[in-house]
């Protein structure tokens, strides 16, 4: 799951800088079929979107710096036993691209009894280092 969430992070901090001065863009992707691995189900995403907001300003010293949110929308799961749940929260990434940079991925899977699993993960990689902390009941896909 880190492995997974760093070369995101990684991603987001190669590109930030060649698309400098872009504005606020928005995209989405397709989430069926991930597989969400956690202790007492694992859930696989049937149908649904992430839709993801990124928005880059350059400050006055050149520093260019960004925010991304991606939300689900009308994200479905199953469980092994078929039963359906809902992905709840957002995922958050911000920073600058002078090696700070900030993620945190808070998402809720709801079923007909309230919260039944989440992913609740922060990591803060500065200057070369990164700290996470994972306190959710799921690992990411």
């Amino acid at each position: 799951m880190r492995t997974r969430a760093l070369l995101l992070v990684a991603a987001v901090v190669l590109l930030v800088p060649m698309a400098a001065n872009a504005g606020t863009t928005h995209a989405t992707f397709e989430v069926a079929g991930f597989v969400f691995p956690c202790p007492s189900h694992t859930y696989t995403v049937t149908s649904g979107v992430f839709k993801d907001v990124l928005h880059e300003s350059v400050d006055a010293r050149g520093i260019n710096h960004f925010t991304e949110t991606s939300t689900p929308s009308h994200v479905r799961l199953i469980d092994e036993n078929g039963r359906v749940y809902w992905m709840r929260g957002a995922i958050w990434f911000g920073g600058r691209a002078d090696q700070i940079l900030t993620a945190t991925h808070m998402l809720n899977i709801v079923g007909p009894g309230g919260v039944s699993d989440s992913v609740k993960l922060v990591e803060r990689f500065r200057f070369g280092q990164l700290i996470s902390r994972d306190f959710g009941t799921c690992e990411l896909p």
